[in-house]
């Protein structure tokens, strides 16, 4: 790269606002990611290792851009803690656990649900988590086990764009032809429920200070986990310690609901 530092036709020194910023970039599991820090810091936490990308048995993922939805970031993050909307948009049934777990920049939810149309007779484990404010992976643990990226940034105020991928675990260590097409149905499917969050987001105005009842899952913690990475980095430690723990929400078989006397 050429590096300019004189205006050739003008004796006078490069004006200090004429440069361009640039950002940490990295190529990881077919896309590239960029750190943006308001402070002008460098990374602080490494991405997700994305182990499986490439690994034998595994179909990659095909990365989609979703477009732009009108929505608070936020409330993307808001789904973590979510446990009553579960079966209404997306089709769980007969829930066994909800749990959520805080560690540093880490938010985690494990749901043991049935499902409307995808775990037949028996409970379908996800494990779902987040690095960071817009890096989610989810493994879903069914006939055929699979890994789900979403990501989102927000770009303007009140504006996000979303990405969306599916790696799928097939039973060949090289994934054969009708692997990859069955691969390719369950990223289509995933999309499509993903789409269900989509709808709701976009017709709704932000809710900055939600109300919560007993049942709704850990609304406040997850949105005091969220402000260390829009707050000074110095104050990170200090929302860590309000909410880093292991939280159950009741309504489930195995955390039912108790007296509240």
């Amino acid at each position: 790269m050429t590096v300019i530092e004189e205006i050739p036709y003008s004796p006078a020194p490069i004006p200090k606002a004429a440069c361009l910023k640039s950002w940490p970039v990295t190529e990881r599991a077919g896309c590239l990611w960029v750190w943006h820090d308001q402070e002008g810091g460098a990374p602080d936490y490494e991405l997700p290792a994305f182990a499986d990308y490439d690994a034998a048995h595994w179909v990659n993922w095909s990365v989609e851009a979703l477009g732009e939805v009108a929505c608070h970031p936020q409330e993307v993050l808001d789904n973590m803690t979510d446990k009553a909307h579960l079966e209404p948009v997306h089709g769980s049934s007969d829930m066994v656990r909800f749990e959520n777990e805080f560690d540093g920049i880490k938010v985690r939810q494990i749901l043991l649900a049935g499902h409307k149309t995808l775990a037949g007779a028996g409970a379908m484990l996800n494990d779902t988590w987040y690095t960071g404010p817009g890096i989610l992976q989810s493994i879903m643990v069914g006939e055929l086990p699979s890994l789900m990226l979403i990501a989102h940034t927000p770009v303007d105020d009140g504006l996000i764009k979303v990405w969306y991928g599916l790696m799928v675990k097939t039973a060949n260590a090289t994934p054969t032809a009708a692997d990859v097409d069955t691969a390719k149905g369950y990223e289509k499917a995933g999309v499509f429920a993903f789409a269900q969050d989509f709808e709701i987001w976009s017709n709704k105005r932000a809710c900055i200070n939600p109300l919560m009842v007993r049942g709704d899952g850990p609304f406040d913690k997850l949105r005091v986990w969220y402000r260390q990475f829009y707050n000074p980095r110095a104050r990170a430690g200090e929302y860590h310690a309000r909410v880093n723990g292991h939280y159950v929400t009741r309504g489930t078989t195995e955390a039912p609901w108790t007296s509240a006397a």
